[in-house]
C-alpha cells in the first residue's frame, strides 16, 4: 500500500517546523512541508491526499491551493489553518468542501494530527466505497452479460427441443397428408380425361377441399416450429391454441381422435393469455404427447382416454387454466418431485431427450404461469396449468 502525501504550508517557520513534528515518524505517511504558496503549487503537482495549509500566505492564499488540490486531487482533503474564524472562512471552506478548519495557535497541537488523522480516514473510506461501486458495476455488467447469454441459451434450447420433437411429429403428419395429396393428384388426372363441365367443376370443388386440409396441416406443423424471437408477445385465445397443439399431435399419431377430449369451459368473458403463440403451442404439444403416449403404453393402440380441458376461475385468484389428464400407468409418487428437472425421463433410449417437461416448466413461469402435477400409480395423470389473469387497471380501482 503506498503512503499517504500530507503537504503542510506556512510562511511561518516555527509553526511550519512545530507542524511537521507531530508526524514525524508517522508509519505511511509522507510529510512534504512548504514555505510558501509558490512551492506549494509545486508539490500539490506531485500529488496530495491531505493538504494542511495556512489561509493567509504571502503569494498564493491558502484557499486557491485548496482549488488547485482538489483540481489536481478530487478526493483529497483540506484543512485550513486561519489566525481568526470568521463567517466569511467558514463559507468559503464549505464552497470548497474543505474538510475542517483550526484555528491558529492551536490549543491542542496533537488536536491537528487527529483531524488529519480523521481526513484520511475519511478519504480510505470514500475510495473503498467508490472501489466498491465500480466493482458492483462490473459485477452487474458481467451479471447482464451471462443473464442475456442465459436467456439465448434457453431460447436455443427451447427451439431446438421443438425441432427434436417434430421429426416424431412429422413421419405420422406424412401419412395424413398423403390421404388429401392422393386425393388431389386423382382428381386432377381425372380432370384431365373429363369433358362434362360439372363433373370438372365438381372435382376443382373437392380438390380445394383436399388442399385446404394440407394447407391446415402445414400452417399448424410451421407455426410449432417457428422461433419463438420471431413472434411478439401478443393476446392469444387458449382453446385454439390448445386445440390445435391436440390435432398437431392426433395427426401425427395413430391414436384414435375420438379417444382425445377437448372441454372448454367458457364463462363468457373468453380465455385469453398474454405470450408467444408457438411457446403456448409447444407446451400443450408436449403434455398432450406425454398423455397419449403414456395411454398407448398402458392400454396398446385400442384403450384408454386422454381428456383436455380449458377454463377460467373465478376472483379473488382468478386465473385460466388448462388441464390435460390420460388414464395411463401413472407416475410413481417418489419421482413426482423430480419430472421438471432436466434430462429426467422415464422414456427408454432414443424415445425423449428428458428436457420436455423442463421446457414446458421454464416457458410457463417465462409467462408468470404455473404447472402442477397430480398422479396415482395404476389409474392415472394430470398437469394442471394456470395463468393469472391481471386485473382490468381501469374497472379494478372501483
Amino acid at each position: 500500500m503506498s503512503e499517504a502525501r500530507l503537504i503542510i504550508v506556512d510562511d511561518e517557520p516555527v509553526v511550519l517546523q512545530l507542524l511537521a513534528a507531530v508526524f514525524r515518524g508517522e508509519e505511511g505517511l509522507q510529510v512534504v512541508r512548504c514555505a510558501d504558496g509558490a512551492s506549494a503549487l509545486a508539490a500539490i503537482e506531485e500529488g496530495v491526499d491531505v493538504l494542511l495549509t495556512d489561509k493567509n500566505l504571502p503569494d498564493v492564499g491558502g484557499l486557491e491551493l485548496a482549488r488547485r488540490a482538489k483540481e489536481r486531487q478530487p478526493d483529497s482533503e483540506v484543512i485550513i489553518i486561519t489566525g481568526y474564524a470568521s463567517l466569511d472562512t467558514a463559507l468559503a471552506a464549505m464552497e470548497l468542501d474543505v474538510f475542517d478548519y483550526i484555528v491558529k495557535p492551536p490549543k491542542d497541537i496533537l488536536d491537528v494530527k487527529r483531524k488529519v488523522k480523521q481526513a484520511l480516514d475519511k478519504q480510505a473510506m470514500s475510495r473503498e466505497n467508490k472501489r466498491l461501486m465500480s466493482d458492483l458495476t462490473q459485477r452487474n455488467l458481467e451479471l447482464e452479460r451471462a443473464l442475456t447469454e442465459l436467456k439465448e441459451v434457453q431460447a436455443e434450447l427451447i427451439q431446438s427441443e421443438k425441432l427434436a420433437g417434430i421429426g416424431t411429429l412429422a413421419a405420422g403428419i406424412a401419412h395424413e397428408i398423403s390421404s388429401p395429396l392422393f386425393g388431389v393428384m386423382g382428381l386432377a388426372e381425372a380432370i384431365l380425361d373429363e369433358e362434362e363441365r360439372e363433373l370438372v367443376r365438381g372435382y376443382a370443388s373437392e380438390i380445394v377441399e383436399y388442399a385446404r386440409s394440407i394447407k391446415d396441416i402445414v400452417v399448424q406443423l410451421s407455426g410449432y416450429s417457428r422461433a419463438a424471437e420471431s413472434e411478439y408477445h401478443t393476446t392469444i385465445d387458449l382453446p385454439k391454441v390448445v386445440e390445435d397443439a391436440v390435432k398437431l399431435v392426433v395427426r401425427s399419431t395413430s391414436f384414435d381422435p375420438a379417444r382425445v377430449r377437448l372441454e372448454v369451459e367458457d364463462p363468457g368473458g373468453g380465455l385469453y393469455v398474454n405470450a408467444r403463440t408457438s411457446e403456448i403451442q409447444q407446451v400443450f404439444v408436449n403434455l398432450v404427447k406425454n398423455a397419449i403416449e403414456a395411454v398407448v403404453d398402458r392400454y396398446g393402440p385400442g384403450g384408454g382416454c386422454v381428456t383436455v380441458r380449458v377454463g377460467a376461475t373465478p376472483a379473488p385468484r382468478a386465473a385460466v387454466f388448462a388441464e390435460v389428464a390420460d388414464d395411463g400407468a401413472g407416475i410413481p409418487a417418489d419421482r413426482l418431485a423430480v419430472i421438471f428437472d432436466p434430462f429426467y425421463t422415464t422414456k427408454p433410449p432414443g424415445r425423449g431427450t428428458g428436457l420436455g417437461l423442463n421446457i414446458v416448466y421454464r416457458i410457463l413461469t417465462k409467462y408468470r404461469g404455473q404447472i402442477t402435477v397430480e398422479s396415482t400409480e395404476g389409474e392415472g395423470t394430470t398437469f394442471h396449468v394456470r395463468f393469472p389473469i391481471e386485473p382490468d387497471p381501469v374497472t379494478s380501482g372501483d
